[in-house]
């Protein structure tokens, strides 16, 4: 499959590059550093708030507040 790469544009090919979509590694650890930094995110919820059970949908709006002693 043939396709640019995502970061420098660069034509990248399935069939060749180890590092497919991205051209290089670098290539490749600059999106990852993208999203670690928060620069990309996902528009849409993963999931709908109000399909979750009452707690939990409690933790999502105060997430200080943790009440059972599960160590994180």
């Amino acid at each position: 499959m043939r396709h640019r790469c995502p970061i420098c544009k660069k034509a990248t090919d399935s069939a060749t590059d180890a590092e497919f979509p991205f051209c290089s590694e670098r290539c490749r650890l600059m999106d990852l550093g993208a999203w670690a930094s928060e620069k990309y995110v996902v528009s849409d919820p993963i999931f709908d708030e109000e399909e979750l059970p009452e707690e939990d949908r409690r933790a999502l709006r105060d997430p200080g507040e943790n009440n059972d002693d599960t160590i994180h």
